[in-house]
């Protein structure tokens, strides 16, 4: 789907991912033969270095101990799940269980028992991730390496290649085609990367703080402390574009956090009390405001909607077009201030979020658009990711 999507119009956009994404009824549950959606869920305990594999009806299937608290990433596929722990200097790739046997026109769900598929050192503090097509960049903090990993051979090969960048920093990954972008906070920059590790070149553009970043089409986006810097190729090159923040933008208030959905023309970002809308092509940031901070956002896999969950514990489902709120739900205990943040994950007509307060974990039936259920998991729930396949099971 590299077609530089914001350049076309939405329509082209939304014929695209769908032509993209093939038979558009996983809303539903069901495919050809009887095909259905099948859903584990990886949740990572805030305090303890512990993850747990859940069911769809939240029963327990596995408990593992890892080496430090996780953040979880789900993977293409839906059959892996990437944990990171920063502390420990690791990560780790979860097997969900779901395994598929490929039928041609169908394929059987063989459900196992999920585990640790492998554990690896890659680097002092691996942090920041990036997931674009078949590969998986992970960022190391502590020198500056960021590990490549090759998604089509997850399962017989997890050893990733090592690309050194300019050094420590707090370091944003992210894969533009062939190239490897490398934005970092201390020094404010861009830096791209062949994926054999080759320095092409530094974007003379200034980024304050960088932190966060999303791709979309041809273009990459990177929060900045006075704006968003927006990176695309230019024939055997590359450029970069500043869209400043809007006057008037409060102190302190910024893009941190970028996502994107293929079917829409904008990025979305974190922006104070509200979401920031980033149209590359119209070069302009738009602020949306909301009732609280968020904690976490992102699009479902069709894009029907983007939803945000909030620090007072609700749970928001907004048109992006529309640009507003189109529902809310009392969904989490409120977030106190310095406690474990709750998580969300997003699949195919349903969201599982984290209480860690009340040490559960809620599932939400975004069609109905209500809490379809609250489980009892213990600990602190914090962070979350969808094991999510198509099959059929006899």
């Amino acid at each position: 789907m590299r077609k530089t999507l914001w350049l076309g119009t939405l329509a082209l956009a939304v014929l695209g991912w769908a032509l993209a994404q093939g038979h558009g009824d996983h809303g539903h549950g069901h495919g050809h033969h009887g095909e259905r959606l099948f859903h584990r869920l990886a949740v990572a305990d805030a305090r303890e270095a512990l993850v747990r594999v859940l069911d769809e009806d939240g029963k327990e299937l596995g408990r593992f101990t890892v080496p430090s608290p996780a953040r979880l990433y789900p993977l293409p596929g839906g059959q892996y799940v990437l944990a990171v722990h920063r502390e420990a200097n690791a990560v780790s790739l979860l097997w969900g269980g779901l395994r598929l046997e490929d039928h041609g026109d169908h394929k059987d769900l063989k459900p196992e028992n999920p585990y640790v598929a492998a554990t690896l050192r890659t680097g002092p503090k691996p942090t920041h991730v990036f997931v674009g097509g078949e590969r998986l960049a992970v960022f190391h903090d502590g020198d500056g390496t960021v590990a490549l990993f090759d998604l089509k051979r997850l399962g017989l090969d997890f050893s990733p290649r090592l690309i050194a960048t300019g050094g420590a920093d707090h370091g944003a990954p992210a894969l533009l085609g062939e190239a490897l972008l490398v934005g970092s906070l201390e020094r404010g920059q861009v830096e791209v990367y062949t994926l054999g590790g080759t320095r092409v070149t530094a974007l003379p553009q200034a980024c304050p703080r960088l932190h966060g970043e999303a791709v979309l089409g041809g273009v990459a986006a990177f929060g900045c402390a006075d704006g968003v810097l927006l990176v695309e190729r230019r024939g055997q090159g590359f450029a970069g574009r500043k869209v400043p923040n809007p006057p008037g933008t409060p102190e302190g208030v910024r893009v941190g956090t970028l996502t994107s959905h293929p079917r829409y023309p904008f990025f979305v970002g974190n922006f104070g009390q509200g979401l920031a809308l980033i149209d590359p092509k119209e070069g302009r940031l738009e602020a949306l405001s909301l009732p609280a901070r968020p904690v976490a956002f992102g699009f479902d896999p069709e894009g029907e909607a983007l939803y945000v969950l909030t620090e007072d514990g609700r749970f928001h489902e907004l048109d992006p077009v529309g640009r507003r709120v189109v529902g809310s739900l009392e969904a989490v205990s409120p977030r106190a201030q310095g406690a474990p943040a709750p998580g969300m994950a997003l699949g195919h007509g349903v969201a599982y979020l984290t209480d860690p307060a009340r040490g559960q974990v809620v599932r939400v039936d975004l069609e109905g658009w209500k809490v379809a259920a609250r489980w009892e998991v213990g600990g602190a729930p914090s962070a979350v990711a969808l094991f999510e396949v198509e099959g059929v099971e006899h």
